[in-house]
């Protein structure tokens, strides 16, 4: 178990850093196509952040995975969606989409996060904590089956459909910003705060 914790952050770190990298590409072309949520989480409530409010859906771009090493073999595109599913937690979504309009799901890995605290302002970011309770993992497609299994060398079995939860608990630090219906999200870690918030961009829908 340890080690899938382990990889599974490592796998994140990958795909957070390539992730952003194709969004910005796609931003610098005017896209304005954004990733749907599939993790059939429902927003509800909202976390007060200073004087800005966290509440409903935030979706990131709909990226290209043409910049990605590594990918399932049927998906095309990827994006980032964050669901406020109460006043102290939110769930983050990483999906693959097998088109570009980010509609058909290959694989969806999702980030279930309670507790959330926000700290002190950090410049024109603020601090927060948020206990990562577990993930979810949904392959759609025999293709997003494969990858995942693949990145766990074959330790983790997945069924085509069937959600698997893993329970974690491990607190993680991060800094957000939020502009109008903008939120900048940074990089998390579970062991000290990021440097900024300029990780991932998303918009509320």
């Amino acid at each position: 178990m340890l080690k899938l914790i382990s990889f599974n952050l490592l796998i994140i770190t990958f795909v957070l850093i390539s992730c952003s990298k194709s969004e910005e590409a796609d931003e610098k072309t005017a896209s304005t196509i954004y990733a749907n949520s599939k993790s059939g989480d429902t927003a509800s409530g909202s976390i007060t952040v200073g004087s800005d409010t966290l509440t409903g859906t935030y979706k990131g771009l709909c990226a290209s995975t043409s910049t990605m090493s590594s990918y399932p073999s049927d998906a095309t595109h990827v994006g980032f969606v964050i669901v406020i599913t109460g006043s102290s937690s939110y769930t983050k979504e990483m999906n693959y989409y097998t088109d570009s309009a980010c509609t058909s799901l290959s694989l969806g890995w999702y980030f279930n996060f309670d507790n959330v605290t926000v700290g002190d302002a950090s410049g024109s970011d603020y601090k927060i904590t948020a206990n990562q309770a577990s993930h979810d993992i949904l392959a759609n497609t025999s293709g997003g089956e494969t990858f995942i299994e693949s990145l766990f060398s074959n330790q983790l079995d997945v069924t085509v459909g069937t959600e698997k939860t893993t329970n974690d608990g491990t607190l993680y630090y991060n800094l957000i910003n939020i502009s109008g219906t903008t939120l900048n999200y940074g990089d998390e870690s579970s062991s000290a705060y990021p440097s900024s918030s300029s990780d991932i961009t998303f918009k509320q829908q």
